[in-house]
């Protein structure tokens, strides 16, 4: 898996939102578990903030049921696994374009089949999302491409798609990658800013320019912040809160 994956998971039993969990842990635990709520109507207001790659739904729940929580919420739609105790809503799934239907008990391989193929439509929507928006007149145009940067008296090229997030310290840069260590370079933030994609990096503080792709979750309250794909929580600042807001929908596709 390229990068973590945001999970939020409705079901009206606490157990079976356990259940999920400890699998989701034990097979994939690249998938990032955002939230949980045994209330669809509640749920509904905390999707909305975290815009999760992957929702697991029951179907029967009481006030609300999966398939109501869907209309009310149509202007941003994740890869969906319905999680429920009945067999005859597989045909609704299906025109809601359901990446599984999984029935209680859930099967331990028929979990792993229904995730990996969801797993696979999230990164193929991810990529089409960067293909789409990358614009051609930037000096990096495609998170495929290299940024050459100068460490110490070495010269070392970067792949776009594994820069997490960077930080500015003064004159220096530190750039956070994906499964490698921090490296510091003598160069200010701004001229990364200047080069790299602007559709898919964005400026959330002074201090911080994040990759659109490696964030997580989005806390959209007071003190928003958003948690990227390798654990660390970053303030957004209330000048950028609205910029940033645009950048991730349209990123997302809303």
């Amino acid at each position: 898996m390229s990068a973590f994956i945001s999970c939020y998971i409705v079901d009206d039993e606490f157990r079976s939102v356990r259940l999920v969990e400890s699998m989701l842990k034990h097979h994939f635990p690249d998938v990032y578990v955002v939230g949980t709520h045994t209330d669809a109507r509640a749920a509904l207001l905390q999707l909305k903030q975290f815009m999760p790659d992957l929702l697991f739904l029951d179907i029967h729940m009481p006030e609300m049921d999966g398939f109501a929580l869907l209309q009310a919420w149509p202007q941003y739609r994740p890869e969906i696994i319905f999680i429920t105790a009945y067999q005859e809503y597989a045909l609704q799934a299906f025109d809601v374009y359901a990446a599984g239907y999984l029935t209680k008990p859930v099967q331990t391989e028929k979990f792993i089949s229904c995730v990996h193929h969801a797993i696979e439509r999230i990164q193929l929507k991810k990529q089409k999302m960067h293909h789409q928006h990358a614009p051609s007149s930037s000096p990096v145009s495609s998170l495929e491409d290299k940024i050459f940067v100068s460490v110490g008296k070495e010269m070392i090229s970067l792949y776009v798609h594994d820069i997490v997030f960077l930080e500015s310290l003064g004159n220096y840069t530190r750039i956070y990658l994906k499964d490698q260590a921090p490296i510091l370079v003598c160069k200010q933030l701004g001229k990364f800013e200047q080069e790299l994609p602007a559709s898919s990096f964005c400026r959330i503080h002074h201090r911080y320019l994040v990759q659109l792709h490696h964030v997580c979750t989005y806390l959209n309250s007071q003190h928003a912040y958003v948690l990227m794909s390798n654990g660390m929580q970053l303030p957004i600042s209330r000048r950028q809160k609205k910029h940033f807001q645009t950048l991730i929908q349209r990123y997302a596709g809303v």
